[in-house]
C-alpha cells in the first residue's frame, strides 16, 4: 500500500515521476459538514466548523490534497450580492435580486479588500487553518473563481453572456474592478501559507463561451490572476468542468501547472491524446464523472477509477479525482473508493482483466 507521505506522493507526481500509487483528490467539499454536524450555512460561513470538517473528513477518505473550497458565491457576497443559505444546498446569489441589475452597474462596483471583507476573510482564516493543522503533511490549495464568473454571480450568465454582445465595455469595466480584487485575493491567500492557489474558469469551454471570446472577456484577465500567483512561488491550478474544455487557450493565458477537468479538451481525440498532448508540461487531474459518485456503487466507482489511472496515471502527472464537487448531498462511501481503488490497483486491474469486478 502506501510507501510514501501525501506531501511527497503529490510533489514526485508533479515532477513526472512514478510514485508508490496515483495521488487522490477526492473535492469532497460540501459534503464533509457532515463531519460536524452542521448545516450549509455554517459550512459557508464558520471558519473553524469548515476546517474541522475538512481535516476530520480527510482523515476518514486518505485524500492527498486539501482544497480549501465552501462555495462559489464567496467573492460575489463581498462586492454585495445578496446570497441565499439554504440549509441542505449550497450557498448561491439570489438571482432575484442581482447586484449588477443594468449595464451601468458593472462600472459601480467598489473595489473591496479581501482581508477585512466578511466572506473572504472567513475563507482565508480556513486556510489559515488547514495549514496550520496539516499543511506539513498534505498541500493545501487555495481557491478563487475567475472574473467572468464572478460577474456570473452578481448579474446572471445569460445576462452576462448576452452583454458580452451588446455592452462590452461596461464588462470590461467590471472586470477590471473584479480582477484587482482577486489579485489581492489570490496574494492574500499566499499569505497564508496555501501550497498553491486553484483558479476556476468555467467559461473556459464549450459549455460557456467561444475561444476568442474567452481570450478577450477572461483569459486577459485571469492571466494577471495568474502571474500574481506564480510571481509567489507557489503552484497554480486550474479547474474546469465544463464540456470540451480549452487547454490550448487555458495555457497560453493561465499556463497551469495542473489541469482539473471533466471532459476530452477541445481537440483531443481520446485520454492518450490528452496526456500526450498536455501530459508533458503539466500535471491531469480528474475526471470521476460525480453522477457516478452520486448514484453509483462502491464496486462501480473501483471500476471506473482503475480504467482512469491505467489511461492516464503512467509516467507520473495525474492526480486521480472527481470531475467537480464531490456530490455535497451524498455519503462518503464513493470518496474512500476512490482512495482504495488508487492504494489497490494492480489488484483491482488484474481483477478486471480476469473478469471481475463485473459491476464495474
Amino acid at each position: 500500500m502506501d510507501q510514501l507521505t501525501s506531501m511527497e506522493r503529490v510533489l514526485l507526481t508533479l515532477k513526472g515521476e512514478e510514485t508508490d500509487r496515483v495521488p487522490v483528490c477526492t473535492l469532497a467539499i460540501g459534503v464533509v459538514r457532515q463531519m460536524c454536524g452542521v448545516g450549509f450555512p455554517d459550512f459557508s460561513t464558520n471558519s473553524e466548523l469548515a476546517a474541522e470538517a475538512m481535516i476530520f473528513a480527510n482523515r476518514l477518505i486518505g485524500d492527498d490534497i486539501f482544497l480549501c473550497f465552501t462555495d462559489l458565491s464567496v467573492e460575489a457576497a463581498d462586492f454585495g450580492q445578496k446570497i441565499i443559505y439554504p440549509a441542505n444546498s449550497t450557498a448561491h446569489p439570489d438571482y432575484e435580486n442581482p447586484l449588477i441589475a443594468e449595464p451601468a452597474d458593472y462600472g459601480r462596483l467598489a473595489r473591496v479588500n479581501p482581508a477585512v471583507t466578511k466572506r473572504m476573510s472567513t475563507y482565508l482564516d480556513v486556510c489559515s487553518r488547514l495549514v496550520n493543522r496539516v499543511g506539513g503533511e498534505c498541500p493545501v490549495l487555495g481557491f478563487v473563481y475567475g472574473p467572468l464568473g464572478v460577474l456570473g454571480m452578481m448579474r446572471g450568465m445569460e445576462k452576462l453572456y448576452m452583454d458580452l454582445l451588446e455592452h462590452p465595455e461596461q464588462v470590461k469595466e467590471g472586470l477590471e474592478i473584479v480582477t484587482d480584487v482577486l489579485v489581492e485575493f489570490v496574494r492574500e491567500q499566499y499569505a497564508r501559507g496555501v501550497a498553491g492557489v486553484c483558479l476556476d474558469t468555467l467559461p473556459a469551454s464549450r459549455s460557456g463561451v467561444r475561444p476568442q471570446m474567452w481570450e478577450e472577456f477572461e483569459g486577459l484577465y485571469a492571466a494577471r490572476m495568474a502571474k500574481a500567483v506564480t510571481e509567489s512561488g507557489v503552484l497554480l491550478a486550474h479547474h474546469g468542468c465544463g464540456y470540451s474544455p480549452y487547454f490550448k487557450e487555458v495555457n497560453k493565458w493561465i499556463n497551469p501547472s495542473v489541469y482539473s477537468f471533466a471532459d476530452l479538451a477541445e481537440g483531443c481525440r481520446d485520454f492518450g491524446e490528452l496526456k500526450q498532448t498536455y501530459g508533458g508540461q503539466a500535471t491531469l487531474m480528474g475526471y470521476v464523472p460525480t453522477d457516478l459518485l452520486y448514484s453509483g456503487t462502491p464496486m462501480e466507482v473501483i471500476g471506473e477509477c482503475v480504467r482512469e489511472i491505467d489511461q492516464l496515471g503512467k509516467n507520473g502527472r495525474f492526480i486521480l479525482a472527481p470531475s467537480c464537487e464531490y456530490p455535497p448531498n451524498t455519503s462518503l462511501q464513493n470518496a474512500r473508493a476512490m482512495v482504495t481503488a488508487a492504494q489497490f490497483f494492480d489488484r483491482f486491474k488484474a481483477e478486471l482483466t480476469n473478469g471481475g469486478l463485473e459491476a464495474a
